[in-house]
């Protein structure tokens, strides 16, 4: 299989009338996706589009993976667009990756107007057709183009091919042994790279999607009751989302009925919420995925496993088979600790009009004589007694303080580990050279030093945090994860 057009096609020979994606209000059945998907590619190539960047308005509708497979099968590159999103952002984003046509709903048109671009509302009639767009399309093509917020605040967009996303799924399927009668519980919004994963791991196998409605999350109990009705099997979330669950004490009013496995990627998963799911749900298999967006997909992962102690800190695992991870350290592979470096089919083509940084970030090295194309992660990691690669830190958050060199997520973990601590995001403050610990707890008057003595024999003392700051909740970004950026602005 060369493009994702190839699963799609697969797909509807072997299950033409199996529902592919649903949104809670429609569903979508292999079939009707394609139709969806030729309609839309057949209207864009009339409109003079083929090998162009359009953009995609991603509300958690099932019309939405009808739009980017439109996009897909007349050799055109879809661009997520956030719908939440500001809308200097938006303009940003739209005229950084050259987008000529936005296809959306009722919102948007703001955009399109103010740079005189066309918008195509999907919210009517959405085209179909029984004939399929006459061009080729390579898995050297450029699928979608993903944004995330770069370190100077202006967005960078990421290309990736798709042979890049099938290299990548068919080593995902094949480690999962996924098939058809699976159903996704999709949580991440479809504007966030993660989504990817359950979009077209659902394309590849036949599998069924249900794009959970946002507002479910809300109230956990609803969440799982919804999972139970959907007979939900397989939940690709980020930790904030599981946490959440597990906080609330969910479990005692109710369980997921049909839900085997679970993965969580993005961030660190705290272990009291992974052992309280653990517990509560003792023979699901939990999976801990690593990956970036400069990956189509992941790139290693663990499976928990189901009885004993949890390891502290979780392991990334091992490399997908797709994938061979180095760690390197001083401009060599060195065998024991060092910035993680991945060569894989699946990673991204290049960071969009920034040769600079797709230089820096993508590199060819030698490995036993061969030149190898790597990505630099940025994250350090060791490898355990078991040959697991875990995490250690990012580089930029590793810091020299009163001469040591530490690795601010091993202060996280420990704080993350305490009982009375709910949720902790540690961050130095390099002018000042002070160690924060930003945390929720049940404790509202929690001192530092209380914090400090219950970290004590946990840290050396140079590592303890030299202020705390208690916050009411975690403030969180779009996709769910820690917004650090905005706690460095408290420091």
């Amino acid at each position: 299989m060369e493009t994702v057009i190839g699963y799609l096609d697969a797909s509807c020979a072997a299950w033409p009338d199996s529902v592919a994606v649903s949104d809670g209000e429609r569903e979508l059945t292999f079939t009707a996706l394609r139709r969806m998907a030729w309609g839309l590619g057949n209207l864009l190539m009339e409109r003079g589009l083929t090998r162009a960047a359009v953009g995609v308005y991603a509300q958690r509708r099932a019309e939405v993976v009808a739009a980017m497979l439109g996009c897909a099968v007349s050799g055109n590159t879809y661009v997520p667009l956030n719908p939440d999103a500001p809308e200097e952002k938006t303009k940003k984003i739209l005229s950084h990756a050259g987008v000529s046509l936005i296809l959306g709903f009722a919102e948007g048109e703001y955009a399109a107007d103010d740079l005189g671009i066309g918008y195509l509302r999907l919210d009517g009639d959405f085209p179909v057709s029984d004939v399929r767009p006459d061009v080729t399309v390579t898995g050297e093509d450029t699928l979608y183009i993903i944004y995330t917020s770069g370190s100077t605040g202006e967005p960078k967009g990421i290309r990736k091919s798709h042979g890049s996303v099938v290299d990548f799924m068919e080593a995902y399927a094949r480690e999962l042994d996924f098939g058809h009668k699976e159903i996704l519980g999709n949580q991440t919004p479809f504007c966030f790279d993660a989504s990817a994963k359950d979009i077209y791991l659902m394309l590849k196998t036949g599998a069924r999607m249900e794009i959970i409605p946002s507002e479910k999350f809300a109230f956990p109990v609803t969440l799982i009751e919804y999972l139970n009705e959907k007979k939900m099997t397989f939940l690709s979330w980020v930790p904030s989302a599981l946490a959440i669950v597990a906080r609330l004490r969910t479990f005692r009013d109710i369980l997921p009925e049909t839900v085997r496995r679970v993965a969580f990627v993005g961030e660190v998963f705290p272990l009291k919420d992974l052992e309280a799911w653990r517990t509560a749900l003792p023979d699901i298999e939990y999976i801990n995925l690593y990956g970036s967006s400069e990956l189509a997909g992941v790139a290693a992962l663990y499976h928990i496993p189901k009885e004993g102690p949890l390891p502290s800190p979780l392991p990334i695992g091992r490399p997908l088979a797709n994938s061979r991870i180095f760690l390197w350290e001083d401009g060599r592979i060195v065998p024991d600790r060092g910035e993680m470096l991945v060569a894989s089919g699946a990673l991204a083509d290049e960071y969009l009009n920034d040769p600079e940084k797709t230089a820096a970030t993508f590199e060819t090295i030698d490995v036993e004589g061969v030149p190898t194309r790597v990505l630099h992660t940025g994250d350090w990691a060791r490898y355990d007694e078991d040959g697991n690669l875990v995490f250690l830190a990012r580089s930029d958050a590793q810091i020299k303080y009163k001469g040591y060199r530490i690795e601010l997520g091993e202060i996280e973990a420990a704080v993350n580990a305490l009982d009375f601590i709910g949720r902790a995001c540690v961050l130095y403050n390099a002018d000042r050279e002070r160690i924060t610990a930003f945390v929720t707890s049940d404790r509202p008057d929690l001192k530092l030093r209380d914090l400090n003595a219950a970290l004590d024999g946990k840290l050396v003392d140079y590592m303890l945090p030299r202020r705390l700051v208690v916050l009411e909740q975690m403030p969180l970004n779009a996709n769910g994860k820690i917004d650090r950026p905005y706690l460095k602005t408290l420091l």
